[in-house]
């Protein structure tokens, strides 16, 4: 150390606030590597790639390291093992009996049975549901949102991770609250980033009106739990325990104008699994335990239903995600086709490299994905997959009606997966997502029609245009693509 001194006592220098802020720059840079190395064991290029910018722009290399880089935060890692833990134990008990579907109903495309344990707390079987309705139009959603609240006698929980302050907001708030002076019990949780607008003074007539109101991992400045990862993406409403919602749409008036979304109102036993992810996430937000009978009510067997549902819960709780993996699985038994609709694009090598073989063996391989995005920088990531993936023969489309916030999946012939999953290393690695994995032959050919449509009114992207594009629109692509783990 005191050669370090002498060394720098005696260089050549200026000594300015500028080169002392450098200098501190550079030495937290340095005792921030251990962090990177620590937490990015098993990822060589990611620990390569942070230890690189920490040392080239120490200023941002640590702020971004300490803001967003750490995505496995180990307190709340054993914090959120311990809810999850709890729950289960609580839950196990009193899931419906309401039978497994037949080989017929559910042939296998996703083997969930197979998860290891470090999987199963976020990974169910599949169930029956009664019914199930897809909608694709902001508006339509709402008003099916609306009848669930609207029919609900004992509770209403609500899990999003957007809701702004807005008419839409409002107008869902006052809805709830007026559920929670009839005696209704209503639970609201709202991840503490994305609705941190709605969090305050914003939802006080929903408590004033007997309504719970939790925010999910706050960021306390004083306790070390700075970062923008560990968010809940995840959209569920449970009405009574037998109806509920899920899907991609979050609570804002945008939703109902110029955009694409998509979401499901399912009822029946698969219901029961909601309500137990719902669960799950307050018992770590607020310590209450939710696993009572009064909130998982008993189902008939429902012997012959048309439609099987799996729901996956992934999050960076594991070192395996839950929702990476099944997506893999499910294309890697693709034979037909993989129609995937996804507003962000920034595949991990495994699901790039599942989708191309899905080509070599035949499948029909098509990306729909936005022409404008909510997230600009998001977009120009996505488009410097394009040239491998379309070298690889997997055809791209780029929709231009609307802004394009829709998650789904379409594999083969039976199997539909729709939920708050993009196709990006955020709803693999970095937050909490959730998806119904759907085996329903008549609702896949329905949604397969759809997205054919939708290509009608898109452009479809060529390689020969792709490499055709000017420098600086392809260097632009190409920065993105190193931010693209983290947008």
């Amino acid at each position: 150390m005191q050669t370090l001194i002498n060394v720098l006592i005696h260089l050549d220098w200026d000594l300015t606030w500028w080169t002392v802020l450098l200098l501190a720059a550079e030495l937290l840079a340095l005792f921030t590597i251990p962090s990177v190395l620590m937490q990015r064991r098993g990822q060589p290029m990611g620990a390569l790639s942070w230890t690189l910018g920490l040392i080239a722009a120490p200023f941002f290399g640590v702020l971004a390291w300490w803001l967003i880089g750490r995505s496995h935060l180990e307190r709340k890692k054993r914090r959120r093992a311990s809810a999850r833990g709890k729950i289960c134990r609580g839950f196990g008990a009193l899931r419906p009996q309401a039978g497994q579907p037949s080989a017929e109903q559910w042939p296998g495309h996703l083997p969930v049975e197979n998860f290891p344990a470090l999987h199963a707390a976020g990974v169910f079987p599949p169930l029956p549901a009664a019914s199930l309705s897809v909608y694709q139009d902001g508006t339509a959603a709402y008003a099916a949102l609306e009848r669930l609240i609207e029919g609900a006698g004992h509770h209403v929980h609500a899990l999003f991770y957007i809701w702004e302050r807005d008419r839409v907001g409002a107008r869902f708030r006052d809805l709830l609250a007026e559920k929670a002076r009839s005696g209704v019990k209503v639970r609201g949780l709202l991840d503490a980033f994305g609705s941190s607008g709605a969090l305050g003074s914003f939802m006080d007539p929903l408590r004033q009106a007997g309504g719970q109101v939790a925010a999910f991992s706050p960021t306390k400045f004083l306790r070390r739990s700075l970062t923008l990862n560990f968010r809940n993406h995840r959209k569920i409403l449970v009405a009574d325990g037998v109806s509920a919602y899920t899907g991609g749409l979050n609570v804002g008036e945008a939703y109902t104008r110029d955009w694409r979304d998509l979401g499901l109102v399912l009822a029946g036993p698969v219901v029961a699994h909601l309500q137990e992810v719902f669960a799950d996430d307050w018992l770590f937000a607020t310590g209450e335990d939710l696993a009572d009978r009064d909130y998982m009510p008993s189902f008939l067997p429902i012997p012959k239903a048309p439609t099987a549902c799996a729901i996956i819960a992934g999050g960076p709780d594991s070192p395996y995600n839950a929702t990476h993996d099944a997506f893999f699985m499910a294309v890697t038994r693709a034979r037909q086709r993989v129609f995937i609709t996804t507003p962000y694009l920034a595949p991990t090598q495994a699901v790039e490299t599942a989708l191309r073989t899905a080509v070599y063996r035949g499948a029909d391989v098509r990306l729909l994905v936005p022409s404008r995005s909510d997230v600009p920088l998001a977009r120009l990531a996505g488009r410097s997959y394009y040239p491998r993936l379309l070298q690889a023969g997997i055809r791209v489309f780029e929709y231009r009606p609307a802004i394009l916030h829709e998650k789904l999946w379409i594999i083969d012939d039976g199997l539909t997966v729709v939920g708050s999953a993009n196709l990006d290393n955020r709803s693999f690695k970095l937050n909490f997502e959730i998806s119904c994995f759907i085996w329903n032959r008549e609702l896949n050919d329905g949604l397969a029609r759809g997205f054919l449509r939708d290509l009608g009114d898109s452009r479809e992207v060529t390689l020969r245009q792709v490499e055709s594009e000017g420098y600086l629109q392809r260097l632009g692509e190409a920065a993105m693509n190193l931010l693209s783990p983290l947008l």
